[in-house]
């Protein structure tokens, strides 16, 4: 398992864990972990649903066809990892992670990690954030 995975909530695991969720992500994630993500994070459906680019509308189709597209999979993954990189930086107190998560910050031009992660490249910016703040780099 990714050291990452210290704190994290028992259903996130499968997504961030490499052997296993690249099968997941091309067969399309369950509805339903779309508000795991959501809730790990403290956010949201909707507010979830923004993060990876999903307009209400789509949200709607996928939540009665009970499935995402791998592209939405993959997007929804990539915000799962941060999420769980974020417990770990956290030492898995679950409350400062979605603080952390939700709250603007300096060195992401003022916006949250979870707004910054709509993008691919936001998503890594925020990766990198975490581990300089994990191991104390600040360049």
């Amino acid at each position: 398992m990714q050291s990452y995975l210290q704190g994290v909530p028992g259903p996130l695991s499968r997504l961030i864990v490499r052997e296993g969720a690249v099968t997941l992500v091309r067969g399309g994630l369950p509805f339903a972990t779309l508000d795991e993500v959501a809730a790990a994070a403290g956010i949201g459906r909707l507010a979830m649903a923004r993060v990876i680019g999903l307009p209400p509308t789509t949200l709607a189709r996928r939540r009665e066809s009970g499935a995402l597209t791998t592209e939405e999979s993959d997007r929804l993954v990539r915000v799962a990892r941060l999420v769980g990189m974020t417990y770990e930086l956290m030492r898995g107190d679950g409350n400062a992670a979605r603080r952390w998560l939700k709250e603007g910050h300096e060195l992401l031009e003022g916006e949250s990690p979870l707004e910054r992660a709509s993008t691919e490249v936001g998503g890594r910016e925020v990766e990198q954030l975490v581990g300089r703040l994990r191991y104390g780099t600040f360049s």
